[in-house]
């Protein structure tokens, strides 16, 4: 994956599109919450683009991996539900924590990708 990050980094942005155009379509359009990943998935779709010029690639990943954390914690309040969930109860509606627990996936991966990414950068540069 090393040297792909930019490109996985527009996949995870489109994919958070769609994850909340769905969610928004199959809850009726009824919450304005479920355009977050649509957001978080727009500006990380954009850093993904800018960072395909190798001058700012550094830059615009660090922004990427900013973001995904922000989505990432954005999204834990999904455990609680998915906890209430595997219990019996009802934990919210199941399009919401399908919705949340995809944010939560989808950004906590790329964030693994960009840590993985930038400790194999500094490995290289520092020579071990």
């Amino acid at each position: 994956m090393f040297g792909r990050e930019p490109q996985a980094t527009i996949v995870v942005g489109a994919l958070l599109i769609v994850v909340s155009l769905l969610s928004s379509a199959l809850s009726g359009f009824a919450s304005v919450t479920a355009f977050i990943p649509a957001i978080i998935g727009g500006v990380l779709l954009a850093l993904g683009w800018l960072a395909l010029a190798p001058a700012r690639t550094r830059t615009m990943m660090h922004a990427a991996a900013a973001l995904a954390l922000l989505g990432m914690l954005g999204s834990l309040n999904v455990l609680p539900a998915l906890l209430e969930l595997a219990s019996g109860g009802s934990g919210g509606t199941m399009i919401s924590i399908v919705a949340r627990s995809a944010t939560l996936l989808l950004c906590g991966g790329l964030l693994g990708i960009c840590i993985a990414s930038f400790v194999r950068a500094r490995r290289t540069r520092s020579g071990g």
